[in-house]
């Protein structure tokens, strides 16, 4: 990963609507705002998943949308200047200097091509990609799909913010568990992510800042209000809560799920039972426009695969939803006007 030199930029909590803490120890963070200026929403709903999916693994704990945000400031300002399609993609591509030695970027050691120049173009040396700036043979070695589409790629938001939380994560030489709520242990691994002493405190600077703004965003009451707004919010985070897990048909958890079954057993989290498949969702509740909905309310869509509404997810507020797709792929948040599911949209509709 290779330091991109930015401008730094002040930091403004923009119509703070969000759902709250994920559930865990500790302060963790992740709660979803409606919007950080500088950071564009597609951006800024790939930290938080990649956050909230890092929170048991590998025994790591404590990593919050700040931290990667702080790197996403520092590497690429947050894909500034580039077009960001609601499934992640960045276009044009962000690619660093070559990294030939000569010094542009700060870099002196030369790396030779390891890609084929398949993501930087180059086909003698590498240059750092994406919007988190990996070295094309780091990319080789952590690159992950985050997205479910089959491909890690380092151009899209959501592969890059999750394989920028594992890396910090499994880099630790010690093999010890990483906890990023203490100073010593978050600064090693900035420092293992770019082996540059002004990098890790410019990098803590905007962690602190955007720390500064989720803490407060988490002291604004939530917009919604009412028993049934309460219950919806516990069903939502009980929802993200469950992110990354994986998709089975016929699931009802713990460790795995299918969309009536992850927002049957969100709902029973918040003490509501609703009906087990998504032909009886649909009718058990209240129908809600789009431009009404609160956290927890179920989003229905015809996908061609049964009897209509043949698929369902979950509302998590910000413009997202939790969504448990189909085989082969994991639990994941994702835009409600993303292009597919806008299709094929049937309903909205808030659990009684």
């Amino acid at each position: 990963m290779i330091r991109l030199a930015v401008g730094a930029g002040a930091f403004f909590l923009v119509v703070p609507v969000f759902i709250g803490a994920m559930a865990g120890n500790g302060h963790h963070l992740s709660a979803l705002p409606q919007g950080v200026e500088g950071i564009p929403d597609v951006v800024l709903s790939a930290y938080v998943q990649a956050a909230a999916r890092l929170e048991e693994y590998r025994g790591c704990r404590g990593m919050s949308w700040p931290v990667l945000a702080g790197i996403g400031k520092v590497e690429s300002d947050h894909a500034a200047g580039r077009g960001i399609s609601a499934s992640g993609d960045v276009d044009p591509p962000i690619i660093g200097p070559r990294l030939d030695g000569s010094g542009a970027g700060g870099n002196t050691t030369p790396h030779t091509d390891s890609d084929g120049g398949r993501w930087d173009g180059d086909d003698e040396f590498d240059r750092a990609v994406g919007p988190m700036q990996f070295i094309p043979a780091t990319w080789a070695l952590h690159g992950l799909d985050a997205t479910g589409d089959g491909a890690a790629d380092p151009h899209n938001v959501f592969d890059a913010a999750w394989s920028a939380a594992v890396y910090l994560c499994v880099s630790n030489p010690t093999a010890e568990a990483v906890d990023f709520t203490d100073p010593e242990d978050l600064e090693a691994a900035l420092l293992r992510y770019n082996h540059s002493a002004s990098y890790v405190q410019e990098v803590m600077g905007h962690i602190a800042d955007y720390t500064e703004i989720a803490t407060r965003a988490e002291h604004v009451p939530p917009v919604v209000s009412g028993a049934s707004s309460e219950q919806g919010r516990l069903a939502a985070e009980w929802a993200l809560g469950q992110v990354g897990k994986p998709y089975l048909w016929g699931g009802v958890g713990p460790h795995a799920f299918d969309c009536s079954g992850l927002t049957m057993q969100a709902w029973a989290a918040a003490g509501v039972s609703i009906p087990r498949v998504t032909t009886d969702q649909v009718n058990a509740g209240v129908r809600v426009g789009l431009g009404e909905l609160q956290p927890g309310d179920l989003l229905f869509y015809d996908t061609g695969s049964g009897a209509s509404p043949s698929h369902v997810t979950m509302y998590v507020g910000g413009g997202q939803m939790v969504n448990a797709p189909r085989t082969g792929q994991m639990i994941r948040v994702e835009p409600v006007d993303g292009d597919y599911y806008s299709a094929r949209f049937v309903a909205a509709v808030r659990p009684d």
